[in-house]
């Protein structure tokens, strides 16, 4: 038996739509085979990893998005392993692939409530910076749930919330039998990049197009962030996003994610030779294909 773990609840969330498709891609159990697949419903991105640690299994993670950057709790949660692994063997999964999805935020009321009756939109804080000006031309308040698929869930079956509508996707309405007033409420292109994480056995097989994330602490000293930087623009490779989490003692732990093309993977090892010497200690997930839909 498998375990599998994404964004709750089931059936109702973009995650759930992003590890079907993964799952058909990278040869992962599908969520819908009952006798070999047991889910484990994540309260919020930032728990994916804690959830997939504990119990094994696959799962996706939403990790960035074009209308509103990069999702923060998910990728703490990557560097939050630091804490529990020494070297990147001991982290029982890996990332095997990424996917760019193209997202329409419906906007979804209980039957028979009028658009124009609606004053509160709730979703989660990543849909709703997505469809803000359109919530704005409408006039209604906002408030936050922990994913799209909780707050359609909560219109439908708490009564405290019956004139309030939610943002998420067409699967939600059809699961909580809710009616679309809105097909497509985000204000522009709205992609979100999800990560499909994989026990360490499953095989990965990089692509034209690929990433890296590394997550690492490096030495309390001058230049040291820099230094572990150096080798990755000397081999000329992207770096797309840094992050940082302070640890306390005014030392930080960092995430990088860089981009590897097909002709570039010799390249990345060279790199991470050179950037191994830089740090204290550090967690390396790929390089994995990236595709887009």
């Amino acid at each position: 038996m498998y375990t599998v773990t994404f964004l709750g609840p089931c059936g109702a969330t973009f995650s759930h739509n992003a590890y079907r498709i993964l799952a058909k891609i990278f040869d992962a159990p599908p969520i819908t085979d009952q006798r070999r697949v047991r889910y484990i419903p994540a309260s919020s991105n930032g728990d994916v990893l804690a959830l997939i640690a504990h119990h094994g299994g696959y799962g996706t993670i939403a990790m960035e998005t074009l209308a509103e950057g990069r999702v923060a709790e998910p990728l703490e949660s990557f560097i939050d392993l630091l804490k529990a692994y020494a070297k990147t063997d001991d982290c029982p999964f890996r990332i095997v692939g990424a996917i760019r999805l193209r997202l329409h935020f419906c906007l979804m009321v209980r039957p028979g409530v009028s658009p124009g009756n609606i004053t509160t939109i709730i979703a989660h804080p990543k849909a709703l910076g997505a469809c803000a000006k359109r919530i704005a031309l409408l006039g209604a308040t906002t408030a936050n749930a922990e994913s799209n698929g909780e707050a359609t869930r909560r219109i439908a079956e708490n009564n405290d919330y019956a004139g309030c509508a939610a943002l998420g996707p067409r699967s939600a309405a059809k699961k909580y039998g809710l009616s679309i007033v809105h097909g497509a409420f985000e204000d522009r292109e709205a992609i979100t990049t999800f990560f499909l994480i994989a026990p360490s056995t499953h095989p990965i097989s990089p692509g034209k197009q690929n990433r890296m994330l590394i997550t690492y602490k490096v030495p309390h000293t001058p230049g040291a962030l820099v230094r572990s930087l150096q080798p990755f623009e000397r081999e000329g490779l992207n770096l797309i996003q840094i992050h940082s989490v302070h640890t306390g003692n005014h030392t930080y732990n960092f995430a990088i994610e860089i981009e590897v093309k097909e002709q570039e993977q010799a390249a990345a090892q060279r790199a991470m030779k050179k950037f191994i010497s830089c740090v204290d200690k550090y967690l390396s997930f790929g390089p994995f294909p990236v595709l887009s839909r």
